[in-house]
């Protein structure tokens, strides 16, 4: 593994958003389907809306929201009914030119703070089980959703 170097974690902006769309769109075996409108939307009402900037390639996004947010999905309402002060991280994505280089690590650097972080990782997703257990996240339920078991995961802030 080579650590990514010469890079910047910055906000996503609107150029970044064809790019992220087709990241998100090559990664569906870990997260849902988003097209143009759906990820600018999810940017305007994110807590953090993150990139890995490596020379102009964005190596990796990461997408946050608060508690509260107007959000239709069963993995955030989950999370909204069972905690009270949390930051939800509605998706990751690392391009897979620039997996296992650290990128991962360095967008959850970002958005790991004083506030309990929970996500949601499908049950036969085994890396990233092992990644977020190395990290120090921990199992607190299950929901199943579309057809697959999600495991319901929180790291205390």
């Amino acid at each position: 593994m080579s650590p990514v170097e010469n890079t910047t974690i910055r906000p996503i902006e609107r150029d970044d958003i064809d790019t992220i769309v087709d990241l998100n769109q090559d990664a569906l075996e870990g997260v849902g389907p988003l097209d143009y409108e759906s990820a600018a939307l999810l940017v305007k009402q994110a807590d953090q809306a993150l990139v890995l900037d490596d020379g102009g390639d964005v190596a990796g996004f990461v997408i946050t929201l608060p508690t509260g947010a107007t959000y239709d999905s069963s993995r955030y309402e989950w999370f909204e009914d069972r905690l009270d002060e949390y930051v939800y991280l509605d998706r990751i994505v690392v391009a897979e030119t620039h997996r296992r280089q650290g990128v991962a690590s360095r967008l959850y650097d970002a958005i790991e703070s004083d506030l309990p972080v929970a996500l949601e990782v499908y049950d036969t997703n085994v890396p990233s089980l092992e990644f977020h257990r190395r990290r120090g996240y921990q199992p607190i339920g299950q929901l199943r959703h579309a057809g697959k078991t999600n495991l319901m995961l929180v790291k205390a802030g």
